[in-house]
């Protein structure tokens, strides 16, 4: 009996062995197939991550919130033959380089982080300011800012020609009768003499032109403003100095204020 016992032990166990071996390369072919897809998808990711950190680091100096700023604003204004000073930074991570393009005639930059000069022209300029990592202009960078220069012509010497009437420093003006005109700016009244006029929105402003469709006006509230048919509905404050828009005749206020962001009457 002890010897059919120990009989049936070894049967068993060699039968064992063999399904063990019979299953093993089931196993093994059942892995291959759940492994088969693994090697392609890591390829494909380990071939999205480079390209995908590429886009991070390429357009961000060191993380996404890094860019170029300046306490002066992305927007400045100046007359024509005055000294410009712009100092700009990059947030959170210092640039070792910066590149700067499309510097108009009569500016320059320190290699640092200022732009100064003088412009002559009066006109519109826009400069683009990159900061890099490192130096040379080398690593990763910032996202592009466009810096925007309001360059206007001085005409303070300039003498207003007092046998010229307001209108006539229109292109194009509208006689509605009885003094009033209709032109770029919107309907206005014209006395018969000086150069107050009353405009349906703004109300009375001192007309002081400077060119053909340029004006200096002076509002008792809000002192000189500048504007033109080129900058139609935007006025130059120029103290404190800032940039205004004219709102709609619909509005009980006249103006926005950009440096206040709020409505002015």
């Amino acid at each position: 009996m002890q010897l059919s016992m120990k009989k049936l032990r070894v049967i068993l166990s060699f039968a064992l062995l063999i399904e063990a071996r019979s299953i093993t390369p089931k196993i093994i072919k059942f892995s291959g197939l759940l492994l088969k897809p693994v090697p392609a998808f890591l390829k494909s990711v380990h071939a999205w991550i480079p390209a995908t950190a590429g886009v991070v680091t390429t357009h961000a100096l060191s993380g996404a919130t890094t860019e170029v700023k300046s306490t002066q604003g992305n927007s400045i204004s100046v007359k024509a033959g005055e000294n410009l000073t712009y100092q700009f930074y990059t947030s959170r991570y210092t640039a070792g380089s910066y590149s700067i393009a499309n510097l108009p005639n009569g500016l320059s930059y320190d290699g640092r982080n200022t732009i100064s000069g003088i412009i002559s022209e009066a006109g519109t300029y826009n400069i683009q300011i990159i900061g890099y990592r490192g130096r040379s202009q080398n690593g990763s960078y910032t996202p592009a800012f466009t810096l925007e220069i309001i360059v206007i012509k001085d005409d303070s010497d300039n003498e207003f020609d007092s046998e010229k009437t307001i209108d006539s420093y229109f292109s194009a003006s509208t006689d509605l009768g009885n003094n009033w005109f209709q032109a770029w700016m919107g309907t206005f009244y014209i006395p018969t003499n000086g150069n107050w006029i009353y405009h349906s929105h703004l109300g009375w402003l001192y007309a002081h032109p400077t060119e053909l469709d340029t004006f200096w006006f002076y509002d008792e509230g809000l002192g000189w403003l500048y504007t033109s048919k080129t900058l139609n509905r935007y006025f130059y404050r120029n103290n404190p100095s800032g940039w205004l828009y004219q709102l709609d005749s619909s509005s009980n206020n006249r103006f926005w204020d950009y440096s206040q962001e709020s409505e002015l009457k």
